[in-house]
């Protein structure tokens, strides 16, 4: 076999690097709730998806209110999103998380 041969099989079953990674979470602003990113989606993404859980986890807890409605400042449904906004993983647990999860 050539070593251009093996190369696309290898290619085709490894699993691919991810692009980056962004913190997707949902606030109030003016009576709406909207979706934001972290760094925003014009900026680089993050490197490293444990950094950007380590940055879901802290945003979630400096953020966090008491009562079940969404107050101002408050950051929901916080997760961590790949380069293609497609939910990642949480390392620790192998499952997908979200944090201050509110509908």
């Amino acid at each position: 076999m050539k070593v251009k041969d093996s190369m696309k099989i290898v290619d085709e079953a490894w699993i691919k690097k991810r692009g980056g990674y962004r913190v997707r979470f949902q606030k109030m602003e003016n009576s709406e709730i909207v979706t934001d990113y972290c760094p925003e989606e014009k900026d680089k993404p993050l490197d490293s998806d444990v950094v950007a859980w380590k940055l879901v986890m802290r945003l979630a807890e400096a953020t966090r209110r008491s009562g079940s409605n969404i107050e101002d400042g408050e950051l929901i449904n916080l997760c961590v999103v790949d380069e293609t906004g497609e939910p990642v993983k949480y390392y620790a647990t192998n499952t997908f998380e979200v944090f201050n999860p509110k509908s």
